[in-house]
């Protein structure tokens, strides 16, 4: 028969192996209460910059769209091949009519294109460090005849193919019916009357993954 020592100290050693586990299922539950929270907070910040590049996405071909509505057919160059995308184009845009004449009034020629960026030129190599290969900016240039040139950048990080492409293989990877299109590729339709404008735009994400995003959108000419 134990002596009331012994059972005091019996019954202070199950406490202590209570606290013990106790305070183990703790550091568990707070544990997986930190990777719970780490994980939606990831998501969060991936979610807000899936959104902003989605946002800089849809300006940029917006944008485009406001700018060539007020272009003159006239003024566009000839389409692109069938399957193919031109990656700039030149125009001028309709600045009132000349009611002697009969004519319409234009700007001067205009283009809007992608160009390589200057922080990651167009070697096939990650320059910049930004998880991005050769991309580009896309540039509206008001006047392509003034000396210097004016020079509006319309967005950054702007991929060399457009999303799902593969370039120089001669396949429409993606299936949009064009071959090797550009990350900003304009396409006519319609005789000319309307274009159609996609661009993939690219940026690292808070995990260090690269993402992207592709908006494309139609404007009809008026002139």
């Amino acid at each position: 028969m134990p002596s009331p020592l012994n059972a005091h100290r019996a019954r202070r050693g199950v406490t202590l192996l209570e606290v013990v586990i106790a305070t183990g299922c703790l550091v568990l539950l707070l544990g997986a209460i930190g990777t719970v929270a780490q994980r939606g907070r990831a998501a969060a910040e991936a979610g807000v910059s899936a959104s902003a590049l989605s946002g800089k996405a849809q300006r940029l071909v917006d944008g485009i769209a406001s700018e060539l509505m007020n272009a003159s057919s006239a003024s566009l160059p000839l389409s692109p091949a069938a399957g193919r995308a031109a990656g700039q184009v030149d125009y001028r845009t309709v600045e009132g009519f000349d009611v002697v004449q009969g004519e319409i009034d234009e700007g001067p020629l205009r283009r809007i294109g992608r160009i390589p960026s200057p922080e990651d030129p167009n070697d096939g190599l990650d320059n910049d460090g930004d998880g991005l290969v050769d991309e580009g900016n896309v540039v509206l240039v008001l006047d392509t005849a003034a000396t210097p040139a004016c020079e509006l950048v319309l967005a950054s990080g702007v991929t060399e193919v457009l999303e799902g492409e593969i370039a120089g293989n001669n396949v429409d990877d993606n299936g949009n019916g064009l071959v090797d299109e550009g990350g900003l590729s304009l396409q006519w339709q319609n005789g000319g009357t309307s274009v159609v404008i996609r661009a993939t735009l690219g940026a690292r994400g808070p995990g260090g993954d690269v993402l992207l995003r592709t908006v494309v959108t139609t404007v009809h000419l008026r002139n």
